[in-house]
């Protein structure tokens, strides 16, 4: 073979192998990349599943989060749809207003306002205006400032011989609530109304107080609560002993941080317990939900005493240490959210859940029905026919709705979801049905957890309280507060006149604390402490 041939077959291998190699590079990156396809629908078919899987909890989450916002801020009550009245809201057309508000106590500043001079004068011949009487009208104004008093007394020097005269006579010191402090009683009475009452925050009742030209420090404010103690102390007990005379009581309690408790190691939560009744508040700060905190505020009341309140163990526990000394009305409100959290992000149980939350509604309309008809001056069996009509079906409505509640009980496989709510709606029966033969007592306590939506305004603006005694003291502020309000007392009045009252008795609280509650002050004193208007 010429020496061109086997060149020409030497350069054609070379190229052969060439390709080979190529090609060989070629399947390996198609093999890696079938590989790498493989994995990445794995990975794919994977996170779809996941998604899908994240999306179902989003939606049962968003689910459950409006079920319970329709439970705490929903607009439908436990009683339902009520029936219209037909009426309008605001002022009727042809019924007769209030007419202006009449405030003879105010002070009168008489302001003249003549006209000027020049256009007194007539501008074409210049002769003066006559006068033509007045034309009065009023505005009212604030000035709030505060002040320095001068207190100056004047001393006088015995100028006989008389020796069993004194040699000099001065008028007595003006009384001060606390020794060696320049703040008057206006300024401590501002601030326990500024705090407790209008839940402001230390701090800004400081800067509050500052800007009407007193500066004072939060610290100063907040170093009055120990001996602030001592004078409110008496007038707590004395609300707590009058509601341990009362026939029906309700119970409710909220969390409140304590920080001084984390010291300690332990958590800052602690809990701000509250007994209510129709004319007083009472409140207490424990860290303990225990049923020792709870026999501090019910271990003294009457016998046969009705509790009305949630199903808390803590109460169950305390019905048995009191050895059938209170009755427990179960929340009818409390009840129907347990139907409520059993359904939330349940699709299947919406209207299974919405069935019962009739059926409670239901026994609400009963029970308004009958009250309509209620004689209080009259015994149970005594009442008019149509109260018994009206009795005899809210009894009728409460057995056909545990009845109802057993057949679906009987049922249901063992483990269903709806199980627990139907289970606690029979096992708390008694309890639930204590309003019927007792028609003032009511169906749930929302009075309670009425009562306590200013304390928790106050929690979440102050964040709670530094120290077990500043917890201890604002426990105590709002069951004056809040009971000088539900008897329309105004809070500041009173609170001048309790604090002048204790500085004149030497810095302690007075003797007789008659004069100073709504229920055992007289009607003129009373008169005296009524909100203006």
């Amino acid at each position: 073979m010429p020496t061109w041939g086997k060149v020409a077959l030497s350069a054609a291998d070379a190229d052969l192998r060439k390709a080979l190699r190529r090609s060989r590079r070629q399947k390996a990156t198609i093999r890696s990349l079938i590989r790498q396809n493989v994995r990445l629908r794995k990975a794919a078919k994977t996170s779809q599943a996941r998604i899908a899987a994240l999306e179902a909890r989003v939606s049962k989450l968003r689910a459950t989060g409006a079920a319970l916002s329709r439970t705490l801020f929903g607009r439908k009550s436990e009683k339902q749809k009520k029936p219209s009245t037909g009426r309008t809201r605001g002022q009727q057309r042809g019924a007769p207003g209030h007419g202006r508000t009449q405030r003879p106590g105010l002070e009168e500043r008489k302001e003249e306002k003549p006209p000027p001079e020049d256009a007194r004068i007539c501008s074409c011949c210049g002769k003066p205006y006559a006068p033509n009487g007045t034309e009065e009208s009023a505005i009212f104004e604030i000035e709030v400032k505060a002040h320095k008093r001068r207190i100056v007394r004047p001393r006088w020097r015995r100028a006989c011989e008389c020796a069993s005269s004194p040699q000099e006579v001065i008028a007595p010191p003006v009384p001060r609530l606390f020794d060696r402090t320049p703040y008057g009683i206006s300024v401590w009475s501002q601030y326990l109304y500024e705090r407790y009452a209008c839940f402001r925050p230390l701090k800004r009742v400081a800067a509050w107080m500052s800007d009407m030209g007193l500066s004072i420090s939060p610290g100063t404010l907040g170093s009055s609560v120990k001996p602030f103690m001592p004078l409110f102390k008496p007038v707590a007990e004395a609300i707590l002993d009058h509601q341990n005379k009362a026939a029906v009581r309700h119970s409710d309690e909220t969390g409140w941080r304590i920080r001084s408790l984390r010291e300690t190691g332990g958590s800052a939560r602690s809990w701000l317990w509250t007994s209510v009744t129709e004319d007083a508040a009472f409140f207490h700060s424990d860290p303990s939900r225990s049923a020792e905190v709870a026999m501090k505020l019910f271990g003294g009341t009457a016998d046969g005493m009705i509790l009305v309140c949630d199903r808390l163990s803590t109460y169950k526990k305390l019905e048995r240490d009191l050895a059938g000394k209170i009755i427990l009305q179960w929340c009818w409100a409390h009840q129907r959210r347990t139907f409520i959290d059993c359904a939330a992000g349940q699709v299947r149980l919406t209207e299974w859940c919405q069935g019962w939350i009739e059926r409670i509604a239901r026994i609400y309309r009963l029970n308004d029905a009958r009250l309509e008809h209620y004689d209080p001056a009259h015994p149970l069996e005594r009442q008019s026919p149509k109260f018994d009509v009206a009795h005899d079906k809210l009894k009728e409505g409460l057995d056909a709705l545990f009845s109802e509640a057993e057949r679906q009980l009987s049922d249901l496989p063992a483990g269903a979801r709806e199980g627990k709510a139907l289970r606690s709606l029979l096992n708390h029966r008694k309890g639930l049905c204590v309003f019927v033969d007792h028609p003032l007592v009511p169906m749930d306590n929302n009075f309670a957890e009425r009562v306590l939506r200013a304390p928790v305004i106050g929690r979440r603006l102050s964040f709670g309280s530094d120290s077990e005694l500043g917890a201890e003291f604002t426990a105590m502020m709002y069951t004056v507060v809040c009971t000088l309000k539900m008897n329309d007392i105004d809070i500041l009045r009173w609170l001048r006149a309790w604090l002048q009252a204790c500085a004149e008795n030497g810095g302690q609280p007075p003797d007789d604390l008659k004069p100073w509650l709504p229920w055992s002050m007289s009607e003129k004193r009373r008169r005296e402490f009524l909100v203006p208007g």
